[in-house]
């Protein structure tokens, strides 16, 4: 299918979503939109009258285009596109000397009044800043009020990768193409016929700010992926959706001076709960239990959470929001967050508040604000004796382990006309017994806030790359694999858990695991030490306190902290463990530099502060200096839930989990960053290793297909696909030994034509491109596997489908660090002699392998080439064409193959150039194209000519019903043709079945 069809077809399909097709705003170049701007300025009712029928001057207008020159970043415009309650200005000072602000977008007023939605196509770019090349092309703009917001590239399947795409955005920005008028793109879209994604547009055109991770397909509420693009189109870019993502659903991160755009189960998560809300106010009642989103850990739940909470702070009944978690190091990192995501003229409204200030702001703000508070705070202030008939509504965070006892019955009845929605990765449900999977809840959030609104699994989450898999190893002492032993459980605990042998064991084990667990990936030969920290997490106080000691005698280099809440339970010797801790706040404070924790009157906190900041590398401990660097912090409860950091890549445990507090316990490790160094969160069980082997497989089953959230669910047999659902791909990372029998047949290749150790080049340019792919994708697997743990030069047990030993051994051919390090040079030579076009990205494996499907060619070279065999037609002169073309697909070769059989037959006699050789393969295509549906018209009897003119008014992906042209073709053909009336389905499924193929 001709790219050009296809585009076609976007456009028709955008213009019944609710676009106008602006056909003389297309095929031109970009400086006539902003003549089209300036008009739609002058046009606008409001900017009339503010400009009292005069309209803006050349001068004015330029002085204009001088403010939207401040945009640097799209982070920067959407703030200027938000201004200021909803409205987008710019201001101006006119000829006469009169200040006013031009009004530029509506944000909240989605699909109405003033905005007008356009599309724009084949816009030409001449003179761009960052490039020698005299013009530049787009695919498709969307024009909001004469602003383009959207940026679209198609990428017909049949020819090009539709990621080469990504790569054309990612040069357009290097170009400088996104300044003044076109800095008010927020979203980009890559679409092809059976894929669909979108991102918001990166700050810079580095290749850390265009990072794939952040490209986003769109899954229905179902959970199911959406690859039929007029679905997506449908879905995504109608009115008023294209409106809402470019407004609604983005987050400005002023942190990072970024944009971000909510992901579709954010989004449709956000419209569940404001959809209940306004149900609630239709219907003119008042439900305490609004409902739970339960998306798992790692997905972005404070995202969702801050634009749920502005979203509701700006419903008209609603007088305040009250967001609830339940630790007060969580208030201050929440309102650090929900703060960097806020415009400026939202941000006052944030506030966090005990609960004697809540009582009194309660009673004074006028303006609907965010408040956050604990738990054990608003409790407090209830039972204090606050009391409030106003609409609220409550958003508590973790809501799997806030919300139960007694405090949330007080607190609902002291709010009466508050709804309460909840947020959890793990929620608590109710056994599934059919599954064999028991919890021990009696008690599910189903129960505490109302329906299930939305969910993401983590299996989900796996899938689309936002969290990592487990890596999970197990270990069972010697006195737990007695089945004959007859120690009782408490009896374990004291003999063997505490006992000194067992804890000088485990962090033996610590020890001499700690390189293969910290270090980074190789390069160069080696591995940078301590690139990743770690969490232990322990069974109770004591044990924090005795192995904090322990490392201090037996790994005095390993950099260790330890933390623990007074609300966690004491058990005895209260106050020697408060003296430990101090002791612990001491050591930290002379050891770092710090303040005296001690001397501050909320001392625990603040510790506990500066700890979390310094073992997750925030400000200002982000600096990449090591003296700064704490490598393991020792836990009993605190730190594992709510605490994220992309550099803990590994958690110890010596205690038992099950369910959610185990899901949320490993989930500290799996939060994204280079899958190089970090393909999974690694997981390693001290204690009872047959137990929690068990548990981890009951917990992912519960939190991979989701629980009963009540009794008559439980009760529910489950369907076929969702036992086969139950099957969680890729959660748990795969045994060593299969990856390395499957990297071995690419090892050789690599060997045969690079040479045993790596030390030759590949001699053509086709094996040169072959090397840097396939020595790309070995490297990245091969850094991964030593990541799990396995040493270069080794051979370890094959294990058989059972898990058991084969009695086999299994090795990489790879067998040390020089000569892992001598493929790494040679990749990097090679990638240094392709030209820039055939470069790989060898940070980017996915890129990489998806390149080698592209056109993988020097088109300059093949338009020589082919004005060669013009000059001298002879077979080496052909064979050289055929040889440079052999990385193309088949349908392309065999293009070329007609081009030199025509320069033969005389066809060709003019030499090429890159336009005019584009234009003979197109008209190859057409007349391919031509011939087959001759062919099949003939076939079945069908006039050729008829059909033709129907596959004109066919568009891809666009039903019959949607394409009223086509249908009236085809009404005329069948009468025509007198097909009867019971087989007109049939003639038009083919005929729509075989232009598909076309």
């Amino acid at each position: 299918m001709a790219e050009s069809k296809f585009e076609e077809a976007v456009i028709e399909k955008l213009k019944t979503e609710g676009w106008t097709y602006r056909a003389d705003l297309s095929n031109t170049n970009a400086i006539v939109l902003y003549d089209h701007w300036r008009n739609i300025l002058n046009q606008n009712e409001n900017n009339m009258r503010k400009l009292q029928g005069v309209p803006l001057s050349d001068t004015e207008f330029e002085q204009i285009k001088l403010e939207l020159n401040k945009n640097k970043t799209p982070y920067a415009a959407q703030l200027m596109l938000a201004g200021a309650g909803g409205i987008g200005t710019i201001p101006l000072t006119r000829d006469d000397g009169t200040q006013l602000e031009i009004e530029i977008f509506y944000g909240d007023e989605i699909a109405g009044g003033h905005s007008q939605y356009e599309i724009v196509n084949q816009v030409t770019f001449n003179d761009l800043a960052f490039t020698l090349s005299n013009k530049r092309r787009i695919d498709i703009m969307l024009l909001i009020n004469g602003l383009p917001v959207a940026h679209v590239e198609e990428k017909d399947e049949t020819l090009q990768n539709q990621w080469s795409a990504f790569e054309q955005l990612k040069k357009y920005a290097g170009d400088g193409m996104y300044t003044g008028l076109f800095s008010f793109v927020q979203v980009q879209f890559i679409l092809s016929q059976h894929s669909a994604h979108y991102f918001a547009r990166p700050k810079d055109a580095s290749s850390a700010a265009y990072n794939k991770d952040f490209v986003f397909g769109w899954r229905e509420k179902d959970g199911k992926d959406v690859t039929n693009t007029m679905k997506f189109i449908h879905q995504v870019m109608g009115i008023p959706a294209l409106h809402r993502l470019v407004t609604v659903n983005m987050i400005p991160d002023a942190s990072n001076d970024n944009l971000m755009v909510m992901r579709s189960y954010q989004i449709q998560a956000t419209r569940e709960i404001l959809e209940r809300m306004k149900q609630m106010d239709n219907n003119q009642v008042i439900e305490k239990e609004g409902g739970y989103v339960w998306h798992t850990t790692g997905s972005g739940k404070t995202v969702t959470s801050f634009k749920v909470a502005q979203l509701l702070a700006a419903m008209p009944r609603v007088t305040n929001v009250l967001f609830i978690v339940d630790r007060v190091d969580l208030v201050n990192q929440t309102f650090e967050n929900f703060k960097s995501f806020a415009y400026t003229t939202f941000e006052k409204r944030i506030e966090i508040v005990n609960g004697h200030e809540l009582k009194r702001k309660l009673r004074k703000n006028l303006t609907a604000h965010i408040y956050l508070i604990t738990v054990q705070g608003l409790d407090k202030a209830v039972k204090s004796g606050l009391m409030s008939n106003e609409r609220m509504v409550i958003l508590m965070d973790e809501a799997h382990r806030s919300a139960s006892g007694e405090a949330v019955q007080r607190i609902k009845k002291a709010l009466p006309k508050t709804t309460w929605f909840g947020f959890t990765g793990t929620p608590n449900f109710y056994s599934d017994e059919l599954n064999a999977v028991k919890t021990s809840k009696n008690i599910s959030t189903h129960d505490i806030f109302g329906p299930r609104l939305h969910r993401y699994t983590i299996k989900d989450a796996i899938g689309d790359g936002n969290v990592l898999g487990f890596d999970v190893t197990y270990y069972q002492p010697e006195i737990e694999a007695n089945k004959e032993s007859s120690y009782t459980e408490k009896e374990l605990e004291k003999e063997v858990y505490s006992s000194m042998p067992f804890r000088q064991a485990v962090v033996q084990d610590i020890i001499e695991h700690w390189e293969e667990n910290t270090s980074g990936p190789i390069e160069m030969g080696t591995r940078k030490p301590n690139q990743f920290q770690g969490i232990f997490a322990v069974s109770g106080k004591q044990a924090v306190v005795a192995y904090y000691n322990l490392f201090k005698q037996m790994a005095p280099a390993i950099r260790v902290a330890m933390t623990y809440s007074r609300n966690e339970d004491n058990g005895q010797g209260t106050s020697d463990l408060q003296r430990a801790l101090k002791q612990a706040m001491v050591d930290y404070a002379e050891f770092y530099g710090t303040r005296n924790f001690i001397e501050d009157q909320n001392s625990e906190r603040l510790y506990l502060n500066d700890l979390t900041k310094r073992i997750a590398r925030k400000k200002p401990y982000n600096r990449d200096d090591d003296s700064e660097r704490l490598d393991l912090v020792i836990v009993s409860d605190q730190l594992l839930t709510g605490f994220d950091s992309k550099y803990i890549n590994i958690i110890y445990m010596d205690k038992i989990l099950a369910e959610g507090m185990l899901i949320q316990a490993m989930s500290r490790t799996n939060r994204t960053i280079n899958k190089n160094a970090k393909p999974h969160g690694k997981v390693r069980f001290y204690r009872k290793g047959e137990l929690m082997e068990e548990n981890v497989k009951k917990a992912l089953v519960i939190y991979t297909k989701g629980g009963n959230d009540t009794v008559a669910d439980a009760e529910k047999k489950p369907s076929k696909a969702e036992q086969e659902s139950l099957i969680y791909d890729n959660v748990l990372a795969p045994k060593m030994t299969n990856q390395i029998n499957e990297l071995q047949p690419k090892i050789e290749y690599l060997k045969k034509v690079a040479g045993d150790d790596f030390s030759q080049l590949p001699r053509s340019e086709k094996e040169q491109v072959e090397f840097a792919i396939v020595g790309s994708e070995v490297n990245s697997r091969v850094q991964r596997l030593v990541q799990q743990g396995y040493q270069l030069g080794t051979k370890i047990d094959e294990l058989d489908n059972n898990g058991k030993q084969s009695g086999k051994k299994v090795g990489l051919e790879i067998t040390s660090r020089e000569e892992f390090n001598s493929l790494q040079a040679r990749l990097n030579d090679v990638n240094e002699l392709l030209p820039p076009e055939k470069k790989i990205d060898l940070t980017n494996i996915k890129v990489a392998i998806l390149a080698y499907n592209n056109e993988i060619i020097d088109y300059d070279k093949l338009v020589e080439l082919l004005n060669n065999y013009i000059d001298e037609t002879i077979p080496q002169n052909r064979s050289a064409v055929e040889e440079h073309v052999t990385p193309m697909d088949s349908e392309s070769r065999s293009e070329i193959d007609d081009v030199l059989d025509g320069i033969e037959n005389g066809v060709y006699q003019e030499h090429f150039d890159t336009e005019t050789l584009k234009a003979a393969r197109k008209k190859i295509r057409s007349d391919r194209q031509e011939l087959k549906i001759r062919r099949w018209s003939a076939n079945k009897d069908y006039n050729g000519n008829d059909i033709l003119a129907a596959y004109d008014l066919y568009l891809p992906g666009v039903s019959l019903n949607d394409n009223p042209k086509l249908s009236n073709k085809l009404q005329q053909i069948e009468n025509a043709q007198n097909i009867g009336f019971f087989e007109m389905a049939d003639f038009e499924e083919e005929l729509m079945q075989f232009f598909a193929t076309l």
